[in-house]
């Protein structure tokens, strides 16, 4: 008898074992099973024993699965976005039980939820940049991460996209080691004395001043340089705007004039940030000029444009 006990004992140890590796075994097989009354009960039963964070996670989630299969939508509805506002970059992928409806479920409240953590995540992460604290750099990480969630599952819109070219500005701010607390001290574009101005563009008064004037290839003195007549300047976010003020560096692009005088490409020969250099291509891509000329003949031209934004 005693060696029968022995034997029951050693069959039974794997299942003890794998019980204890993985809590929710159990509630997974009936929720798989379509016992979904059981499964809720398995899961509140689970709920009184230690938890890591993924268990809790994992639990949430599968009493998510268990309240939409029996039809409780107003309950299923308020687990999803209690899920979703503790784990938001939660994807329904990781679990193979979750099915489509479920998916369809969770991606409509990431969409309702999402945007608001972000807004709160990045006020948090600016606050920190800042104060120039230790941990600004993991927080404006943790936001772009949030913002990619967003934009997986079409939450995405203007708003979101200001603030991640806003965080990309952050990150290259804690990149160039400058405290952001420091005004920087910035000087204008020097124009050269045989360039023609440009007129002045309206733009907001928070906004970058204009572009220095087109500076004319030396290599060809027979080339008149091209004359700006329109060049409207990029609508720069404040707070982006601070950030490239901070950094005291000026932008500096090459501009392919054809004989048009139309825009054909824009260059980048000194960055500032990739949110910045992006706002100052997409404007100089819309500036005309009267072409510069050779002999009489308008000649496509390639002007080196630098732009400097002075403190306030």
């Amino acid at each position: 008898m005693g060696a029968l006990a022995l034997i029951v004992a050693l069959v039974m140890m794997p299942s003890v074992v794998t019980a204890q590796d993985d809590p929710l075994r159990t509630a997974r097989d009936l929720y798989a099973s379509a016992a979904y009354e059981e499964a809720l009960a398995e899961l509140s039963r689970v709920e009184s024993s230690p938890e890591t964070p993924a268990t809790m996670r994992d639990k949430d989630a599968y009493r998510v699965f268990c309240l939409v299969a029996l039809g409780r939508a107003v309950e299923a509805q308020e687990r999803a976005e209690s899920l979703v506002r503790s784990n938001p970059l939660l994807s329904v992928d990781q679990f193979p039980d979750a099915s489509p409806r479920i998916a369809t479920i969770f991606t409509a409240v990431q969409r309702r939820v999402l945007p608001p953590l972000v807004k709160e995540a990045y006020r948090t992460a600016r606050a920190r940049a800042l104060e120039n604290a230790s941990d600004a750099r993991s927080r404006l990480m943790d936001v772009r991460s949030l913002l990619a969630m967003a934009e997986r599952v079409g939450a995405f819109d203007e708003t979101l996209a200001d603030i991640r070219m806003l965080v990309d500005g952050f990150l290259e701010l804690a990149s160039a080691g400058e405290p952001p607390n420091r005004p920087p001290a910035t000087t204008a574009a020097t124009m050269p004395s045989d360039a023609a101005s440009p007129p002045a563009a309206t733009a907001p008064s928070d906004a970058a001043p204009p572009p220095a004037a087109v500076v004319p290839a030396a290599a060809d003195t027979g080339i008149t340089a091209p004359i700006a007549v329109y060049q409207p300047q990029p609508n720069v976010p404040p707070v982006l705007l601070d950030l490239v003020r901070r950094l005291n560096r000026p932008a500096a692009i090459n501009v392919v004039i054809n004989e048009r005088g139309a825009v054909d490409d824009v260059i980048v020969t000194q960055s500032v940030t990739a949110a910045y250099d992006a706002l100052i291509v997409a404007a100089a891509r819309t500036w005309r000029y009267k072409p510069a000329m050779k002999g009489g003949v308008p000649v496509r031209f390639v002007s080196p444009v630098v732009i400097n934004v002075s403190a306030k």
